[in-house]
């Protein structure tokens, strides 16, 4: 791409945008952009990226129409806005392709048809104000880069748009929520629809939600601690809002998660998600590319170095998968500012995270995440949620995981086979001169007969969940004495030259079997343990090792040949569940009372 060519394409733009996107140039943060040392260039590294991987797109949307014609309203405006912006960018192969139109076309008058009469759209859920709000977003950014192109058809497209969303404001403004992450959504989309419709009585309810504060602890890292909902909903939508109502208070927010997110990230470009609340706590693995916008716009306002860096590091990894965002950048020109030197942003360090109850470790190639901080405890004590599963729950078993290079060793979880409770959860955690603790104690309930101040004539006692959560039966539980079993867990992590020790003390009740779980992620080669008929493995006596290319993972040692009792408990076990991590599993015994150390080492 000719430099000088996209400096006067964008200078144009930017001046057009100035009358219909505000933000753009009149925003304090904009302007602050434009006057950063590296505004003067283009970066045309990534506008080349960005513009072969949108070109790539445009094929499988025109071949995958009639599948998105009666798929998702929410997928099918993402489809149009993957033809909208190759078809306004000159650089695009597609740069004002004719063939695009009746595409386009059709699929917006699918969206008008299928737009109810109070605005919203169903996307799952019913009539959904926040399912509305994503397909505002797109809506908004093609409307301002439609405007902003001269092609005759440009125009009658954007005001075809500008009516599905000026339909959808009262029901936004007046609908509701299900999660946090909807609050700020809805901000963003009735920022936009404000914008381009005139009608600011819309940023009263954008204040009423703003009011609320930020549900965002002390780490920066927001409630739902998913690295899913801060990339793809809750930083973009706040950097949206602060651009259309010139509020740069809200970028501090993306600032900080945007800090935090480095130290819960791998140089593989993979993020942290153990102590997720929703549905990206299951490790499936989730990368950095929805965060390439927002860390391109900080490294630019802020010249870091850092946020450069990891933008680089999005660009090279994800390549193929960012041409979403060349949109961004041609609605906002001094996006594609060239970036700030870099900085290595993975530094080594030790961290507690202690309202997510996680700990993070880096030391060169090995880092490691240690968790305490499932929802069924809060302060060391049974919360309401206790020994419950659900979305908006953070309840992952797994205490322990490791990158050693490509060598990942994903879970080290513990199952006592102990009354159908399934793993081992912490009820909090600690870092103490680079020592983690974890613990907890099961007391599991037998219940007695009903004091006889509380008899029912009629033998009928309310229906109750059990104390311990597993069942619900006719036995008013909660009024009944009970006497419990118990069994004790303290777990100690300690660093060590070569790796880490987990020592682990289980007391209490006698001849409990204890298995404990090693989940290495697929692609490497295990030595020194047993194959069992179902694919998974025993390490019985010794070491094994888990090597993958130069990258090894030594474990150990064995305990004998105890019986293997992995469950994850009745609250699975009653809906046929399953709670494993996908990968190479490796079991090592054991019986209470125990005491035993499993080394870890990394090389």
């Amino acid at each position: 791409m000719d430099r000088r060519f996209f400096l006067g394409a964008s200078a144009a733009l930017g001046t057009h945008l100035l009358t219909h996107a505000r933000w753009l140039g009149g925003s304090a943060i904009a302007a602050g952009m434009i006057s950063g040392s590296h505004a003067a260039e283009s970066d045309t590294t990534s506008l080349d990226i960005l513009t072969k991987a949108a070109d790539d797109q445009v094929a499988g949307v025109i071949e995958r129409k009639a599948a998105s014609l009666t798929g998702s309203p929410r997928g099918l405006t993402r489809q149009v806005r993957r033809l909208v912006t190759p078809f306004v960018w000159s650089e695009s192969t597609y740069f004002h392709d004719e063939t695009l139109l009746p595409h386009i076309e059709e699929m917006l008058a699918k969206l008008v048809e299928v737009q109810h009469e109070d605005g919203t759209f169903s996307v799952g859920n019913r009539h959904s104000p926040p399912d509305t709000g994503f397909l505002i977003e797109d809506f908004g950014l093609m409307v301002s880069i439609l405007e902003a192109d001269d092609h005759e058809a440009s125009a009658g497209i954007a005001e075809t748009i500008r009516t599905i969303m000026a339909k959808a404001g009262p029901g936004l403004a007046d609908g509701g929520v299900h999660t946090p992450n909807h609050r700020w959504k809805l901000c963003a989309a009735l920022a936009r629809i404000s914008h381009v419709t005139g009608d600011e009585s819309y940023i009263a309810r954008i204040d009423e939600w703003l009011a609320e504060g930020m549900d965002v602890d002390a780490d920066a890292i927001y409630s739902e601690r998913s690295a899913i909902y801060f990339s793809e909903v809750t930083n973009p939508s706040l950097l949206v809002v602060a651009h259309v109502l010139d509020r740069p208070e809200l970028v501090d927010y993306v600032r900080t998660n945007l800090d935090v997110t480095i130290e819960l990230s791998e140089p593989n470009g993979e993020v942290e998600t153990i102590q997720s609340r929703r549905q990206d706590q299951d490790q499936r693995v989730v990368n950095l590319r929805y965060f390439y916008p927002q860390y391109r716009e900080l490294a630019l306002l802020d010249d870091n170095g850092r946020f450069a860096a990891m933008a680089r590091l999005i660009e090279d990894r994800f390549a193929a998968d960012l041409g979403d965002f060349l949109g961004d950048l041609i609605e906002r020109p001094e996006l594609a500012a060239t970036l700030p030197a870099e900085v290595e942003p993975f530094e080594d360090f030790e961290k507690l995270y202690a309202e997510a109850g996680l700990v993070r470790i880096r030391r060169g190639k090995l880092s490691a995440s240690a968790f305490g901080g499932s929802d069924w405890y809060k302060d060391g004590e049974q919360t309401p949620f206790y020994n419950r599963f659900g979305s908006g729950l953070s309840t992952n078993p797994t205490m322990l995981r490791a990158w050693n290079g490509g060598a990942v060793l994903e879970a080290v979880r513990m199952v006592p086979n102990f009354f159908s409770m399934g793993h081992f959860r912490s009820n909090g955690i600690t870092l103490e001169d680079g020592v983690i603790g974890l613990g907890n104690e099961l007391n599991i309930p037998y219940y007695l007969p009903m004091p006889a101040e509380r008899r029912n004539a009629d033998g009928v006692y309310a229906l109750s969940r059990s104390v311990d959560g597993r069942f619900n039966s006719m036995l008013d539980f909660e009024n009944r004495p009970t006497h419990t079993r118990d069994l004790v867990t303290a777990v100690s992590i300690a660093q060590s030259d070569t790796g880490f020790d987990l020592a682990f003390d289980v007391s209490g009740e006698d001849n409990v079997e204890l298995t404990f779980e090693l989940t290495f992620r697929e692609g490497g080669e295990l030595t020194g343990v047993e194959e069992l008929e179902d694919g998974t493995f025993h390490l019985v006596e010794g070491e094994g090792t888990y090597t993958l290319g130069g990258d090894v993972i030594t474990f150990g040692p064995g305990n004998g040949k105890g019986s293997i009792n992995a469950n994850a408990g009745e609250q699975y076990s009653w809906h046929n569940g399953s709670l494993t991590v996908k990968g190479h599993r490796v079991y090592i015994t054991g019986m209470s009372p125990l005491t035993y150390t499993l080394s870890l080492a990394f090389a």
